[in-house]
């Protein structure tokens, strides 16, 4: 009894830390305007481009729009794959401690991804402001 105990314990925790899909995105910013803040820091508003590929076939391109102030970054997005369905995300990252991980969340969207929700870790792999472009990976939860 108490091996199976620990053999279920064993599996279930196994199966947690495996993310149900994998991404691999390049983004590129467009249209970026920044000011000055009061407290000397900057806030800055972009529209960024991309392209994404997850594990299970999927290719996207991406449109989002993201604010950055104080270190952190927030924003929406619509992406729209191979098969004309549109998912709709929400993206999050604080930047403030040289961390390079950040999430996104899935709230929706239309074909298969209607009524359908998922948390993605984020990774920057490779990035440059002064050029605007990045490239991450992900790992998804849904």
């Amino acid at each position: 009894m108490r091996s199976l105990l620990l053999a279920s314990v064993i599996c279930l925790s196994s199966t947690i830390a495996y993310a149900d899909y994998t991404i691999r995105n390049v983004y590129k910013f467009e249209n970026a305007d920044m000011v000055a803040t009061q407290n000397g820091s900057n806030a800055m508003i972009a529209s960024v481009i991309g392209y994404s590929e997850d594990s299970n076939g999927n290719k996207a391109s991406l449109k989002c729009v993201v604010n950055v102030a104080n270190g952190q970054i927030s924003g929406h997005c619509q992406g729209t794959d191979q098969d004309g369905d549109i998912e709709y995300t929400t993206v999050a990252r604080d930047m403030t401690g040289g961390n390079k991980q950040g999430t996104f969340q899935r709230t929706g969207g239309t074909g298969k991804y209607a009524n359908s929700l998922a948390t993605c870790v984020y990774t920057v792999e490779l990035s440059d402001f002064t050029v605007g472009v990045g490239y991450l990976t992900a790992d998804c939860k849904e």
